[in-house]
């Protein structure tokens, strides 16, 4: 994936985290006004919610777009290390059920015993951002994945379109998850491993280095 204007990309995450950094500066100022009493009650609790998510969207966002950062100026010594493409997939599944809140009861998983090689960390993020993404596009819609020696095989029970997003500069702003950048950091963390991830059939397929 090309950025060919890395400072248009700034701007653009700039201007992303604007309205979660606004949403957790105000619950938090309306938090230090209340009395101790009202701090325990049921609408401080949901202000800390509010903040809470705020802020973890902007983290998201930044850690994402520094991500592709590194990956740009080949800034990762990259493992090489072998993990069956099931353990990578099982891997990314609960960071999605974990730390994105993410239903994926339903979802369907048929795997052989295909392995691949890189780095194992990078990899399970990429795959994560992957699923989310084309979880999200079609309102949370059950994915179906398959794993071969050819890659991996995602596609959504209704699919979205497009099912590849146009380049996050490209994109309306205001994405409440702070995944906007999800694709593009998937995208980008196969590039450096020489994968890459092609529309088909419906689905996208995700292939990895060469084993």
């Amino acid at each position: 994936m090309a950025l060919p204007n890395r400072g248009k990309y700034l701007g653009f995450i700039a201007h992303e985290i604007k309205n979660p950094l606004a949403t957790a500066l105000w619950s938090c100022d309306l938090l230090k006004r209340m009395d101790g009493t009202d701090r325990a009650g049921e609408r401080a609790e949901k202000m800390l919610d509010v903040s809470l998510r705020s802020l973890r969207r902007m983290r998201r966002l930044i850690d994402d777009f520094f991500t592709i950062e590194r990956l740009l100026e080949h800034g990762y010594e990259l493992r090489r290390e072998r993990l069956p493409l099931r353990t990578l997939a099982d891997a990314a599944l609960q960071m999605l059920v974990e730390k994105d809140g993410m239903n994926v009861q339903g979802w369907s998983l048929e795997f052989d015993a295909s392995e691949v090689t890189g780095d194992g960390e990078l990899l399970k993020r990429a795959v994560r951002a992957l699923l989310e993404h084309l979880a999200r596009s079609a309102a949370q819609t059950k994915l179906s994945l398959t794993g071969r020696e050819s890659g991996l095989f995602v596609r959504p029970e209704a699919p979205a379109a497009p099912l590849v997003p146009p380049v996050p500069e490209e994109r309306p702003a205001g994405d409440p998850t702070g995944s906007v950048l999800g694709y593009a950091l998937a995208e980008r963390i196969l590039a450096a491993h020489g994968g890459r991830i092609e529309e088909r059939d419906g689905g996208l397929l995700v292939t990895f280095t060469a084993s």
